[in-house]
Formats: C-alpha cells, sequence, structure tokens
C-alpha cells in the first residue's frame, strides 16, 4: 500500500509499504479520509512527548482521524462485515486491564494510540487495521468526509462532558480551531443558554456563528476578559480550553466566575504552565484535565448525522495524500485561513 512516513525529524516520505496484517479480532479498512491535526506537525518536528520519551520512534505512519470501509475481518470479528463504513477510536486499550473494564481506556497501561503512541500504524495511508472493540458504524447519511471528525468531535465530546455544564450555563472556549469550533458547538447542544468562542481569526469566527455560537471574541482586538464579563453575568460558568496555549490558561483562569470549571484539552508548550492559582484558589474554582476521547463516537456520530453538530463548515480543504508536503508548508506559514484539512488517500 502507499504511506506516507516520518523518517525522522523533518524527513517525509511517501512510498509503497506493505499492507498491515489482520489479526483475528480486527477489521482491515481501505481509507477515504484523513484528517491532518496539530499532532502530526508535533511528530514531524520530534517534539511530542511521546517521541522525547521513546515511546514512539522513528519511522512513524501518522494521522489519526479517518473514516473508511472494511475490507477484510478477522475470524473472530461478529457485529462488522465487509462493505462496513467505519471509524474508529483514537486511544486503543487491551479490553483487559482494570482500567479498561472501568470505560477508561484511554489510561490503559497496555494502550497504544493509532499513529504515535508505541508505533501504532497510523492513517496516512491506504488501509489501516483496527481491533473490532474500537470500531464504529458510520450512520447512514453521513457523508464519509464528515465521518472522518467524528475524532475530534469525540474528544471535543469527552471535555464537554467532564464540564458537566449546567442546563442554562453561560460557557466560553477559547480556541476557534477543530476542537474549539466543536466543543462550542457541543457545549449549546448539552443545554448552555449561551456559547461564547474566542480566537484568532475573523473567518473562523465568522464560521462559528454560522453553526450557531451565540457571540464570538476575537482576542488580537479586544481583551478577552473584558468581553466575557460584559457578555455574560460577571464571566462564563465554564471555560473550554482547547488552544494549548500557556497565556490561555491564565486568560481562563481570570474570565471565570467564582466557582465555576475550566476544563483543559490540548497538549501545552513546554513541561510546565503557569498557572494563577492563587486566583483559582479565590474563585473556589476547578482545574479539569481531558484526555482523548473515551466512550464518546456513538454520540457525536449521531449528532452528527441528526445534523445537529454541523461539520461540514468546518473542512476548508481537502488535498491528496501525497501533497502532505505542501499542507505541512501551508499550516506553518499561517497565511492562510484552515480549520480541519482532509487528505485522501
Amino acid at each position: 500500500m502507499k504511506a506516507i512516513r516520518f523518517m525522522q525529524p523533518e524527513v517525509i516520505e511517501y512510498s509503497e509499504i506493505p499492507q498491515p496484517e489482520v489479526k483475528d479480532n480486527e477489521v482491515l479498512a481501505e481509507i477515504a479520509y484523513a484528517g491532518f491535526c496539530a499532532t502530526d506537525i508535533e511528530l514531524l518536528t520530534g517534539e511530542m512527548i511521546h517521541i522525547k520519551t521513546g515511546n514512539t520512534k522513528y519511522p512513524i505512519i501518522p494521522g489519526h482521524e479517518w473514516s473508511g470501509t472494511i475490507v477484510a475481518v478477522g475470524k473472530d470479528v461478529r457485529d462488522f462485515k465487509v462493505g462496513d463504513r467505519i471509524t474508529s477510536d483514537v486511544s486503543l486499550g487491551c479490553g483487559e486491564c482494570e482500567e479498561c473494564r472501568k470505560g477508561h481506556y484511554n489510561l490503559c497501561p497496555n494502550r497504544e494510540v493509532v499513529g504515535s503512541y508505541k508505533n501504532r500504524q497510523g492513517v496516512f495511508a491506504q488501509y489501516v487495521a483496527v481491533p473490532q472493540r474500537h470500531v464504529y458504524k458510520i450512520p447512514e447519511g453521513l457523508s464519509m468526509e464528515e465521518a472522518a471528525l467524528a475524532e475530534p468531535a469525540a474528544t471535543a465530546m469527552y471535555a464537554v462532558s467532564k464540564a458537566r455544564i449546567p442546563a442554562g450555563a453561560q460557557v466560553m472556549v477559547i480556541g476557534d480551531g477543530p476542537i474549539g469550533q466543536l466543543a462550542a458547538q457541543l457545549a449549546n447542544i448539552a443545554g448552555a443558554s449561551k456559547v461564547i468562542l474566542a480566537g484568532s481569526w475573523d473567518e473562523k469566527l465568522d464560521i462559528a456563528k454560522e453553526c450557531g455560537i451565540a457571540e464570538t471574541i476575537n482576542y488580537h482586538h479586544e481583551d478577552v476578559v473584558q468581553r466575557a464579563a460584559e457578555l455574560t453575568d460577571g464571566g462564563p460558568e465554564i471555560i473550554i480550553e482547547t488552544s494549548g496555549s500557556n497565556s490561555a490558561m491564565a486568560t481562563a483562569v481570570k474570565a471565570l466566575k467564582p466557582t465555576g470549571r475550566i476544563v483543559a484539552v490540548s497538549w501545552y508548550n513546554g513541561a510546565m504552565v503557569e498557572v494563577p492559582m492563587n486566583t483559582l484558589i479565590v474563585k473556589d474554582a476547578e482545574l479539569i484535565g481531558s484526555l482523548a476521547s473515551p466512550n464518546s463516537f456513538t454520540p457525536v456520530l449521531r449528532y452528527m448525522a441528526e445534523g445537529k453538530l454541523k461539520v461540514k463548515p468546518l473542512i476548508t480543504h481537502v488535498k491528496p495524500l501525497e501533497e502532505l508536503e505542501d499542507v505541512v508548508k501551508m499550516v506553518r506559514a499561517k497565511k492562510e485561513m484552515r480549520i480541519k484539512v482532509l487528505l485522501k488517500p
């Protein structure tokens, strides 16, 4: 099969490699679309934490957001058949340990992560093999392009669920990328009375408004803390921070209403992030981490199929897989507006 491999930092190879073998409990899928993510850039540069710890080594096939069609099944597979349209979890648990039995397979000590951790093969390729327990059928009526955003949607869904949004709450999401856009929509679905999206691109914020987000703040032009207070009753009760910016976390703490909650759903630069802890304590507030997307694919696929979660407006580019190097250049240049780039093998 054709595949993209990162051979070492900043070295991309597009070549022919062996097709993955299918284990008894796995399905083999032909990939229709694969989403490009900031994590893939971190893998390419060597800055990703798993590279630094030695849990991921070069060469690696990256990519973890995808949709595809089953072309073969292992002998123990019962719930899926050739021709089924599917997507899958990213964190693949062993299915046997205590964390997996509790449903926390994102914390499985034996886990692999598609496209990164422990070198589990990613989806920047023509085919991928995945255990059936981590596979989800794509509902009828949902396009393959839209379904390729199930993973970022599920990541946003898990963060929103951890936020425990009270009915009628005023919510702010920081970050206008895919996770932020999807988290803002999902906060609406969860029952927030008002959702504010803070970001840096007017074009992206306009797309958020088209998808039902009540208010937006461009932090290049407005003070986020001040504007958030003006748009709410003294500050948002829930803030979901998706940008991974160290300064954004400090902004979230300052903007938060007393007794509120902040959910962090990104990797941050460096090992340490400065958080105004005394402010957090004085506000009697909570700071919550959110890792991956366990148990979240089924609801987001349903929301997407029902039209409640709008993902098509977020797809700004579709490129052939072999043009990945051009995509990387575009992302690094930061001149062209993009939200989600899909690669097509």
